[in-house]
C-alpha cells in the first residue's frame, strides 16, 4: 500500500523510478502509480520541481493525453498517479505488426500533435515524446504518457541519458537544442520528436538508429535524417516533406506551432483521401507561426536577400489560413513593380526619419516592412496615428532600447463584423511589445468600436498598456459609451473550424470596454491566455455570443496572476433565436483576483437553451483565487427558468469575500500616459 493505492503489478522502471498498476481503494478505480525513486525523494530542489511539474500536468485536459489523477507522499516514498490506459505503446505495436501504413501514422500524428498543442497553450512541455510514450488503445486512440513530466523523472530504460537527475529524452528521438542543454527545449523539440517518432511508425527504426550513444547525439547535430522516401516510396513527397521539416535542426526551420502541423496534415489527409479512425481535431484550422523576436534580429543579414519573397509568404497565407510552408515554396514569387520600393526586415518610426528604413508613420512602416519583420517605435512619449491594417502579415512592433512609446490612435475605419478598429489585424499575427496604446474618440453612427479587431489570426502584447476611452484618470469615473471592446474577435469571414489566439503577458488594460467579445457564425477556437497583469472596467472581461449554426464556438481562458475589476461581472455567455448555438467556454485561473461591482453575477449564461447544457457549456477551474462582490458565481437564464448558484455550492470550494476591495488605479501604471 501507498497511501489509499494498493499496488498491483510493476509495469516498468529505470534509475529514476518505478510505474505500478495499482487499485485505487477510496474510488475503486484502476490507476497508475509512478513512484520516485529514494535518492531523488531526499534531494529537496527535485522534490519541488517535481510538485510543479505534477500541477503543471494535472492541469491538462485532453482525450489524447493520459491525465493526472493525484501527487503525494507517503513514508518517505513520493509518488503521482496517473489514469491508467489500457493499450499498447507505439514501439511494441511495430516491433510486433511492422511498420504502419500511411494513414494509420497520419491518423496518430494528427492525435498527437492536437496534444501537443493543448499542451504548449498551457505551458508545459513534455520533452520525451518517443514511441514507448505514446499508448494506442484498442479504439485506435493515441495517448501521451509522462506528459510535462519527463524532465523530472522517467521510467527509462539503459538506453536513456540523463544528467544531474534530470532525463533529457531517449537519445533515439531528442532534438539537439534539448541534448545541448535541457533549459532550452519547448515545443519545438516536442516537434522533432515527433518527426523522429513519425519516421519510425513508417520504417520501424528512429533515424539515426546505428552507432554509440555519443554517435548518435552528434548525427542529431549534425547529419541529415536518412531520405524518407527512399525507404518507403509509398510515402508522397507531400507527408515527406512535412516529415522533413519536423526534422530540422534549427527549432526556426521547423513547425513553430503544434496546430500549424495538425493544419497540414489534415489538409495532407484530405488531398489523399485517407480515412482516419478518429475523428480530426475541432481546432484543424491552424494558426501562422511566427519566428522569435530575438531570432530574427540576429538573422537580419541572412533575411535581406529574401526581402523579395514577401509575396510568396503573402500568397501561403491565402491559402485556408493553414501554414503550408513546403507547398508554397514550389510557386514563383510575384514579381514587384519597378516602382515599388522593396520590402525591408526592419523599420524605424521617427519624429524626423534620417536614413532610407526610417518613416513617420505607423501605416507607413506597415507598408513598407516585409512580411515576417520588425517596426521599432523610436520615440519616447505619445505619437497620434490614424488607424491601420496588418493585410495578412505576421509583424512585430515594439519599443527601441530606452523608450516608452504611446500610441494614440485618433479613429477608428471597418473590419470583420461590423466592427470599427483602431487596428485591423484580421488573419494576420502581431506581437507587439513595450509599447502603450489607446484609442481617443467616439466612432461614428454609435457603431461598435475595438482597439484591436482579430480573424482567425494571432495577437500577442507582452508588456503593453492598453487604454479606452473612458479610462479612469486619478480621482476621476468611467463613462458608459456603446458597444466597445479592446479586442474584437469576429470569425464570421474565416473557414469552418477557424481558431484565433489572443496573449498576454504583463499587461494592464482599463477603459469603459470588454476586454474579449467574441463571435463566429458557424465553428470556431477562440484561446485567450494572460500571466501578468491587471483589467478594471465597468463592462467584463468576456462577451460571447451564440453561432448562426454548426458546432459553435469554443473558448479556453487561461488566466494566471491577473487581477480583473469588472463592475457587470466577469462572463457573460449568450444565444438568440438568430444565434441560437451557444457558446462553450474552459475557463482556468490560478493565483488571480476577481471583483465585480454591487450585486452582479461573476458568470452570466443566457438564451433560449436549458439550464443544464448551460450548465455543461461553462467549465470553471480555480487555483488559489479570490473572488470579491456580492453577487452569486452563476447566473443561468434559461428557457426553462433561471437558475443562480451561490459561492457556497460551488466545487470546489472558491475563497469569497462578499465586500469588494479597492480596484487596481489605472493613473498609477507605468506607461498610462496624461
Amino acid at each position: 500500500m501507498l497511501g489509499p493505492y494498493r499496488l498491483d503489478r510493476f509495469i516498468g522502471g529505470g534509475g529514476m523510478g518505478a510505474v505500478f498498476q495499482a487499485l485505487d481503494t477510496t474510488l475503486d478505480r484502476i490507476v497508475a502509480v509512478k513512484v520516485l525513486a529514494g535518492r531523488q525523494g531526499d534531494d529537496e530542489e527535485m522534490l519541488k520541481r517535481f510538485r510543479n511539474e505534477a500541477q503543471s500536468a494535472a492541469r491538462l485536459d485532453h482525450e489524447n493525453i493520459g491525465r493526472v489523477h493525484a501527487v503525494g507522499s507517503t513514508g518517505g516514498w513520493h509518488y503521482i498517479v496517473f489514469e491508467f490506459i489500457e493499450g499498447t505503446n507505439l514501439r511494441d505495436l511495430v516491433r510486433e505488426e511492422g511498420p504502419f501504413d500511411l494513414a494509420r501514422a497520419v491518423d496518430v500524428a494528427i492525435q498527437v500533435a492536437d496534444a501537443l498543442e493543448h499542451a504548449s497553450e498551457r505551458d508545459v512541455v513534455h520533452r520525451d515524446i518517443k514511441p514507448s510514450n505514446i499508448v494506442i488503445t484498442p479504439t485506435g486512440r493515441a495517448r501521451i504518457v509522462d506528459m510535462g513530466l519527463a524532465r523530472l523523472h522517467h521510467v527509462a530504460d539503459d538506453r536513456d541519458l540523463t544528467v544531474s537527475g534530470m532525463t533529457l529524452g531517449t537519445f533515439d528521438y531528442i532534438s539537439p537544442e534539448q541534448a545541448r542543454d535541457p533549459r532550452a527545449a519547448d515545443v519545438r523539440s516536442d516537434l522533432y520528436s515527433l518527426g523522429c517518432t513519425i519516421f519510425y511508425m513508417l520504417v520501424g527504426r528512429p533515424p539515426f538508429a546505428e552507432g554509440t550513444m555519443v554517435q548518435k547525439l552528434l548525427q542529431h547535430q549534425q547529419a541529415a535524417p536518412p531520405p524518407l522516401r527512399e525507404i518507403r516510396p509509398d510515402v508522397p513527397q507531400q507527408f515527406a516533406d512535412i516529415v522533413s521539416r519536423l526534422m530540422e535542426k534549427d527549432p526556426l526551420d521547423r513547425y513553430q506551432r503544434p496546430a500549424v502541423l495538425v493544419a497540414d496534415l489534415v489538409a495532407f489527409a484530405d488531398d489523399h483521401r485517407l480515412a482516419l479512425a478518429q475523428p480530426r481535431p475541432a481546432q484543424a484550422v491552424a494558426l501562422p507561426a511566427s519566428r522569435p523576436l530575438d531570432a530574427r534580429l540576429n538573422s537580419v543579414a541572412w533575411l535581406l536577400p529574401l526581402a523579395g519573397l514577401a509575396a510568396v509568404v503573402g500568397l501561403m497565407w491565402m491559402r485556408a489560413s493553414a501554414d503550408r510552408y513546403r507547398a508554397a515554396q514550389g510557386d514563383a514569387p510575384e514579381r514587384q513593380t519597378a516602382d515599388a520600393p522593396a520590402a525591408a526586415d526592419i523599420v524605424r518610426v521617427v519624429a524626423v526619419p534620417s536614413s532610407p528604413n526610417d518613416v513617420a508613420t505607423l501605416g507607413e512602416a506597415i507598408r513598407l516592412v516585409a512580411d515576417g519583420g520588425l517596426i521599432e517605435l523610436a520615440d519616447d512619449g505619445e505619437r497620434r496615428e490614424p488607424p491601420v491594417s496588418l493585410q495578412r502579415k505576421r509583424l512585430t512592433i515594439r519599443a527601441a532600447a530606452g523608450v516608452r512609446p504611446i500610441v494614440t490612435f485618433t479613429g477608428v475605419q471597418p473590419a470583420d463584423g461590423g466592427w470599427l478598429a483602431a487596428c485591423t489585424v484580421g488573419d494576420g499575427e502581431l506581437t507587439v511589445s513595450g509599447v502603450s496604446l489607446r484609442l481617443v474618440g467616439e466612432p461614428a453612427d454609435g457603431m461598435p468600436s475595438a482597439l484591436f479587431a482579430v480573424g482567425s489570426g494571432r495577437l500577442v502584447c507582452d508588456d503593453v498598456v492598453l487604454r479606452m476611452p473612458g479610462s479612469a484618470e486619478a480621482g476621476g469615473t468611467m463613462v458608459r459609451r456603446g458597444r466597445n471592446a479592446f479586442v474584437a474577435v469576429s470569425l464570421a469571414g474565416g473557414p469552418p473550424g477557424a481558431a484565433c489566439a489572443v496573449v498576454l503577458g504583463s499587461c494592464r488594460a482599463a477603459g469603459d470596454a470588454v476586454l474579449l467579445d467574441a463571435a463566429a457564425e458557424e465553428a470556431g477556437r477562440i484561446v485567450l491566455r494572460w500571466s501578468g497583469g491587471a483589467l478594471v472596467t465597468p463592462r467584463r472581461l468576456l462577451v460571447a455570443e451564440g453561432a448562426r449554426s454548426g458546432a459553435g464556438l469554443d473558448i479556453a481562458c487561461d488566466l494566471a496572476d491577473v487581477a480583473v475589476a469588472c463592475g457587470e461581472g466577469v462572463v457573460a455567455l449568450r444565444d438568440s433565436p438568430t444565434r441560437p448555438v451557444a457558446p462553450r467556454l474552459e475557463f482556468r485561473a490560478s493565483d488571480c483576483r476577481f471583483v465585480v461591482g454591487d450585486t452582479q453575477p461573476f458568470i452570466e449564461q443566457m438564451g433560449g437553451g436549458d439550464a443544464d447544457g448551460y450548465r455543461a457549456a461553462c467549465v470553471w477551474l480555480d487555483e488559489q483565487g479570490r473572488y470579491e462582490g456580492a453577487g452569486v458565481f452563476q447566473r443561468i437564464d434559461a428557457a426553462d427558468g433561471r437558475v443562480d448558484i451561490d459561492f457556497p455550492a460551488v466545487e470546489p470550494t472558491l475563497v469569497h469575500e462578499p465586500r469588494a476591495g479597492r480596484p487596481p488605479d489605472p493613473a498609477a501604471w507605468n506607461g498610462w500616459g496624461s
